[in-house]
């Protein structure tokens, strides 16, 4: 079974496509997916978290 592995889609739940079955555009992306958009601001706020964990400024969660 082919299913999408988009994380930032709408159908994505628990590292799982809810999907049974999508079909894949020429250059194999899903065409059912719905992307979530998080915000500019939101993922400025995580991208920095996850820089200062990188650096080990921060603990992980």
């Amino acid at each position: 079974m082919i299913c999408c592995e988009n994380n930032f889609c709408l159908y994505w739940q628990d590292d799982t496509c809810l999907l049974e079955n999508i079909s894949l555009s020429l250059q194999g992306v899903c065409q059912s997916c719905v992307c979530v958009d998080i915000g500019g601001s939101l993922l400025d706020t995580l991208r920095q978290k996850q820089l200062e964990r990188l650096e080990g400024c921060l603990p992980d969660d």
